[in-house]
């Protein structure tokens, strides 16, 4: 066996989580959290749709490595070994941040939406798994919301995120990021007359600067909700003005003007990710594979805990706590268009 073995294998504790004497007032680490803080930190539509490279499993710190070959990689045939220097190895460090959610529910608020879905109020037993685990569906779908948000705008609790480190975007929530370094494009302000032109402006400088990228397979552009939907109502009224203006619009994509539906939007056949917590009057030209999101699932440092504090202290009410690490990378900057107002 390989003396090398051990350094290339990833050991986790397996953890035991402990007996209560209370099994309502239940603990859960590691492995057995997976399923509470997985959904809560994934559900969001950049990481449910893998809109960008995902990687688990991290305790505190990642290197992310990137390679650039180039062009003058290919030499001259000749007898001796000459180093071409063309290979140039990078790398950026995610670090997480750790965060953690804590809430407090009421029983009476809660009835009516689980007695509606699961049963009735005579047999609900607030310490059954079905209903604990309602409880927490409840609190990590709101929890997905947020870390959306989190990795496009960062903010004083999550840190950096891709736009910014204070969920603002302009120049010192840029310049703070993790695309402080990106390659940038002016845009104006978006609207369904000129969403197509700022698309293009952003294409051009990729074009222009880093063309290398337009043929990745992997490579989106990455927009909020509001832009996505700005850009269909343009591909639904191209060819006439304004579709404020009645009437005079043109007949549209397939010449159905509004009567029509969109499947994946695309731009020059870059499919268009549509994020809700990208910024409005920003895109992103990127490879799926260099924007990195890091967190500790499936590590120690991830858990769960559901409390039944009614049972404690008087109250009609029950505690949710999640913790997890999160964080946020991008592999090589420079590679990467945004286009910003500012």
């Amino acid at each position: 066996m390989s003396r090398y073995r051990s350094l290339n294998r990833t050991r986790r504790r397996a953890f035991a989580n402990p007996n209560f004497a209370n099994p309502s007032s239940p603990s859960y680490a590691g492995d057995l959290a997976l399923p509470f803080i997985a959904p809560a930190v994934k559900s969001g539509e950049t990481l449910a749709n893998n809109y960008v490279r995902t990687i688990d499993g991290i305790t505190n710190k990642a290197v992310i490595q990137s390679t650039s070959v180039a062009n003058d990689v290919i030499q001259a045939a000749g007898c001796d070994f000459a180093d071409g220097n063309s290979v140039t190895l990078s790398e950026s460090v995610l670090t997480l941040t750790d965060l953690k959610v804590n809430e407090e529910l009421c029983r009476g608020t809660l009835l009516p939406s689980w007695v509606s879905q699961r049963g009735a109020r005579a047999t609900t037993d607030w310490g059954s798994n079905e209903i604990r685990n309602f409880v927490i569906e409840q609190v990590a779908a709101k929890t997905a919301e947020g870390v959306e948000d989190l990795i496009w705008r960062g903010g004083s609790v999550g840190g950096a995120g891709f736009l910014s480190n204070d969920g603002t975007f302009d120049a010192a929530g840029l310049a703070a990021s993790s695309l402080a370094s990106a390659t940038t494009q002016a845009i104006t302000s978006m609207t369904a007359g000129n969403v197509i032109a700022q698309l293009g402006l952003v294409y051009q400088k990729a074009a222009s600067n880093k063309s290398a990228i337009l043929n990745k397979p992997d490579l989106k552009f990455f927009v909020s909700n509001k832009t996505a939907a700005l850009y269909r109502q343009a591909l639904a009224t191209a060819g006439g003005s304004a579709l404020t203006t009645g009437d005079s619009v043109g007949t549209g994509y397939n010449a159905q003007v509004t009567n029509q539906a969109f499947g994946q939007l695309n731009f020059l056949g870059i499919a268009i990710a549509e994020c809700p917590g990208m910024f409005d009057d920003a895109i992103v030209l990127a490879q799926s594979e260099n924007l990195v999101v890091g967190s500790n699932l499936m590590t120690d440092f991830s858990s769960v805990q559901y409390i039944p504090v009614y049972q404690y202290d008087g109250s009609d009410n029950v505690r949710v706590v999640m913790q997890f690490g999160l964080g946020t990378v991008a592999g090589t900057p420079a590679d990467a268009i945004v286009g910003k107002t500012f």
